[in-house]
């Protein structure tokens, strides 16, 4: 849902990876933000959402790895309060934007080492969001 928004602050933050959402391209130096399962809203809690986010770091640089996922920690754990546009998509064109207001971003713990791959250094680093749609308008053009 809110990856790419994610994405694209860390990319400024952390600008010598290669950053993608979903899956990564490059064999070396990336880093990639996927959506993965949150938490159910309660029965009657219709208002708000708990998607889960993890936040994927490679690097044969192991010492530039481990920076990498201490700021992506520092950049997102408790960030609050801020729009995130997301573009919804048929055949290249968009259909749909929606405006979700992100009330609370929490690391679900610590930045994990996940270990060498082949040479390359691993971490993942997990966060739970509470989001809502927003009910400002969103202006094209």
């Amino acid at each position: 849902m809110i990856q790419e928004a994610l994405m694209n602050e860390l990319k400024t933050i952390i600008p010598y990876l290669t950053w993608s959402i979903d899956y990564y391209y490059a064999d070396d130096n990336t880093g990639t933000v996927y959506s993965t399962s949150g938490f159910a809203p309660d029965r009657y809690d219709t208002e708000y959402r708990y998607p889960g986010y993890q936040v994927w770091i490679r690097s044969s640089d192991w010492d530039y790895a481990k920076l990498a996922a201490e700021q992506t920690y520092q950049a997102l754990h408790k960030k609050s309060n801020f729009l995130a546009n997301v573009d919804f998509e048929k055949d290249g064109e968009v259909v749909e934007t929606k405006r979700y207001l992100v009330l609370l971003i929490l690391a679900a713990s610590d930045p994990l080492r996940i270990g060498d791959n082949d040479g390359i250094m691993e971490y993942s680093v997990n966060f739970d969001v509470t989001l809502t749609d927003s009910k400002e308008e969103i202006i094209n053009g």
